[in-house]
Formats: structure tokens, sequence, C-alpha cells
């Protein structure tokens, strides 16, 4: 993996770890094992919404999946309907 550097909202260099080698190689993997329409992006969606429904916090998903910007985290809050299901069971 490669380091980058992005500019931060508060106007601060930011290092984070690059994956696009990692990426690609994933990508790669989905291929080879047959599983038609994956990919490293599917993979990493999966990865962060497991994670927060796991109870970890945004800004940890944030330094794991490598966003320089937290606001790239939002779309992996959507909450599932499985998880919906279960905080309703858990209040009722």
């Amino acid at each position: 993996m490669n380091t980058k550097r992005r500019i931060n909202e508060a106007g601060k260099q930011v290092d984070y770890a690059g994956c696009d080698s990692l990426q690609s190689h994933v990508t790669k993997l989905y291929g080879d094992a047959g599983i038609g329409g994956g990919s490293s992006h599917s993979g990493r969606r999966t990865f962060a919404s497991n994670l927060i429904e796991q109870g970890h916090d945004i800004e940890t998903v944030q330094q794991l999946l490598g966003h320089a910007d937290l606001e790239n985290v939002r779309p992996y809050l959507a909450v599932s309907d499985k998880r919906l299901r279960q905080m309703l069971r858990e209040v009722l």
C-alpha cells in the first residue's frame, strides 16, 4: 500500500494509506472465485456496514477505509432492515 496526502476541512495535510493496489487485487480475487458482479468496492461497503452495525465508531471506519474526508463514509451509515427489526425487538 502507498501513502497519499490530502487537505482536510481544517486546511491541514492528512496522510492516509492508499489502497489502490489492494483494491485491484481484491477485485481480481472476486473474479477468480467466479463471484459475478463482485468488486472490491462492494466488499469495502459490506466491511464498513458490518463494523458500524457492530457498534464501531465512524471515525474508526473512516481510518480503516483510508478516507481522508469523513463525508465519504456517509453512504455506509444506512441501517439494514434486519438491524432495524432487531432494535425494535429489543425495545419491545
